[in-house]
């Protein structure tokens, strides 16, 4: 398993957030084929209209990489995981943190 692809336990996170509650990504990748709202996109479908994700976006000083933080409303650990997942595999995704 690469990096890219390791999520944190259910258990690790019941155990340390509070649910439901705000938890934050910080995903890493291409500044191409407006990765930053397809990345707020798929946060959105997953955890629902009810989630209203906020997000910030920092660009590399050469422009090639962009660092996007969401916060995102969750209602359980699982949904967490499930957001991980459909990150990771948006074209353009190197990191999800």
């Amino acid at each position: 398993m690469t990096e890219k692809h390791r999520f944190p336990p259910l258990e690790l996170l019941k155990a340390t957030h509070r649910f439901p509650g705000n938890y934050t990504f910080k995903v890493i990748g291409e500044n191409e084929n407006n990765l930053a709202a397809r990345v707020v996109e798929t946060a959105y479908m997953a955890a629902g209209p009810h989630s209203q994700p906020r997000h910030t976006v920092r660009e590399t000083d050469s422009g090639k990489h962009i660092a996007v933080t969401l916060e995102v409303t969750v209602e359980t650990a699982e949904l967490v995981v499930r957001i991980y997942e459909q990150l990771v595999n948006l074209k353009g995704v190197i990191l999800v943190l």
